[in-house]
């Protein structure tokens, strides 16, 4: 299983723990099992990220950025010593 469809998982499960205590037990398995499913399709559909892949994303972006700053920097700099403004 992915960290993606582990996230989606618990994600469902506390869709679903939400959902046993606003739906009565009356209502049956079939109903609460029918409901998981339903959730669980929907959220399949949904293009969402862990907050996890999230953070490791914007460190990415930052250490990205880092790098294009210094590099602009030495391009700079080699201009000037070109005389290339």
């Amino acid at each position: 299983m992915t960290d993606k469809n582990y996230s989606q998982m618990e994600l469902l499960e506390r869709l679903m723990d939400t959902a046993k205590a606003v739906i009565p037990e009356s209502l049956g398995k079939d109903v609460r099992d029918n409901l998981r499913v339903a959730v669980q399709e929907v959220l399949s559909d949904l293009d969402v990220v862990t907050r996890e892949e999230l953070d490791v994303q914007k460190a990415v972006l930052s250490k990205t950025r880092a790098k294009v700053d210094a590099m602009e920097s030495i391009i700079s700099d080699l201009e000037k010593q070109l005389n290339i403004e």
